[in-house]
């Protein structure tokens, strides 16, 4: 009987530099038994990542859930033409208050600039309402733009609270599949982004991204604080 060939030497470099992706797909794959701790561990990386991640979908469902609900009461008093239910100094104090979360969200996840703006323009859609006396729309964008801010700050909070987190250092950065410039690009990451370090190759360090995109960044392109 044909005995089976040992893996080739170009088939264990793959294996080993490619681990943090083929990891979390292949658990079982072509790892050699001197690597299986490396899986192991490329795996529990991958878990930690889908947890964060699973955490801030959670947060980001309920408060579109929210946001729909509020939609349905206003489009209610809209049809029934309830327009005095809310006041404006309601709406205007609620505006106030508002701003002071959204702004202070941005102080906290500056690396979310998008989803900053977007809070920012809910708030200027909520004081237009007020001029054009729909002072219950104004309420349902301000609840909007809270609810951003909220989920923001529990992603700062989380940051905050995960131990040697590092920041992206440049306008924009790759993080690669394997720890040299020559691996496939799996993301790219932003000015201020935070980054929990998992690993450490030579100048390379594997990270985890608030996203939940894992992979390798060049240390020189980090740094400890924000």
């Amino acid at each position: 009987m044909r005995q089976p060939h040992p893996p080739s030497r170009l088939h264990t470099r793959t294996c080993g530099t490619f681990a943090a992706v083929l990891a979390l797909l292949l658990p079982l794959g072509c790892a050699s038994d001197s690597d299986s701790g490396r899986s192991g561990i490329d795996v529990a990386i991958y878990q930690r990542a889908e947890v964060d991640r699973a955490s801030l979908l959670r947060a980001e469902n309920e408060r579109l859930r929210d946001d729909l609900r509020q939609a349905e009461e206003a489009l209610v008093l809209a049809e029934s033409g309830l327009r005095g239910n809310h006041s404006r100094a309601d709406a205007v104090s609620s505006l106030a208050e508002a701003r002071i979360e959204v702004e202070r969200a941005a102080d906290l996840a500056p690396w979310r600039s998008a989803a900053i703006q977007e809070a920012r323009e809910k708030l200027d859609e909520a004081d237009g309402q007020i001029v054009a006396g729909n002072f219950g729309a104004a309420l349902f964008f301000v609840y909007r733009a809270t609810r951003m801010a909220e989920l923001l700050e529990r992603e700062a909070q989380m940051v905050r609270e995960r131990p040697g987190t590092k920041y992206v250092r440049m306008p924009k950065i790759n993080m690669r599949a394997g720890p040299s410039t020559s691996d496939a690009v799996v993301d790219v990451l932003t000015e201020g982004m935070p980054v929990f370090p998992e690993l450490r190759e030579h100048a390379w360090t594997l990270v985890r991204a608030t996203s939940g995109s894992v992979g390798w960044v060049h240390e020189s392109l980090l740094r400890d604080e924000r």
